[in-house]
């Protein structure tokens, strides 16, 4: 499930693309007072994931724009609308808004034989941790305990890490509900990376430390072969494909159904 909050501009302003922090702590702030601010420290459960503020280009005081909060928490996206109400303030650091509506969906990649294509509008971010470099063939002179995935890897290493991450979410949230992600589990027919960049996020409450994260946007086209799959897409679009997902990284929108 999914809110789209329609937000308009209170002044002009710099389009800032490294909103992520501050748009994150509007999301938490929103949940202050209730049960699920307390998955605020736990990153054992996924909680929500969100998109860019949207249209990307510099605002104009009266400006719309939209932004996309997910989440598998159905309760949560019922808390946010009650909390987002018109008028409301939603300030994303320089940037500042007030809601002006918004609307609960819950879109469905669609029963067995449907065809249709997944779109991330901010970069997934997936970690190849270095106690795994060697099984990844990667010689590299990073000084770290991890690096993102880029085109310089393989597409197998990528999709590996996607199917352990959603065998994860899938086993915390509802493992008694389908099979799990498999190793050998295909999630889509097709998959084509469409930009890769960098995306410097503090990742404190203080922001005493920044982060430097590589992501890369994708476009995944898929056919759905069985309930069981259909249940693993529909939970990317709850939860985000990748890590970091609370942070707004691996977005997923629904481009299209046959």
């Amino acid at each position: 499930m999914r809110i789209l909050v329609r937000l308009r501009a209170d002044a002009d302003a710099v389009y800032n693309p490294e909103y992520h922090n501050k748009l994150r702590g509007v999301i938490w702030n929103a949940l202050s007072g209730t049960p699920f601010y307390d998955l605020h420290d736990d990153r054992s459960v996924p909680a929500f994931c969100f998109s860019n503020i949207f249209p990307v280009k510099q605002i104009t005081e009266g400006d719309i724009r939209h932004v996309l909060v997910s989440s598998h928490h159905e309760d949560l996206i019922r808390v946010l609308a009650d909390r987002f109400d018109p008028g409301t303030e939603f300030n994303v650091g320089e940037m500042a808004f007030h809601v002006d509506g918004r609307s609960v969906l819950s879109p469905d990649v669609g029963e067995t034989g449907s065809s249709g294509t997944l779109r991330t509008d901010t970069g997934v971010y997936i970690p190849l941790p270095e106690e795994r470099w060697d099984e990844y063939g990667i010689e590299t002179d990073a000084n770290a305990e991890q690096i993102g995935w880029s085109p310089d890897h393989s597409l197998e290493i990528f999709l590996e890490r996607v199917r352990e991450n959603l065998a994860w979410k899938h086993d915390t949230i509802c493992p008694d509900y389908l099979d799990t992600v498999s190793p050998e589990t295909e999630l889509f027919t097709d998959l084509a990376p469409q930009k890769t960049y960098t995306v410097d996020v503090p990742v404190t409450s203080n922001n005493t430390y920044e982060y430097t994260f590589l992501v890369t946007k994708w476009e995944f086209e898929y056919t759905v072969r069985n309930e069981d799959h259909r249940r693993w897409l529909n939970l990317l679009l709850d939860t985000g494909i990748g890590w970091r997902n609370q942070l707004g990284f691996g977005f997923v929108n629904l481009e299209d159904e046959d």
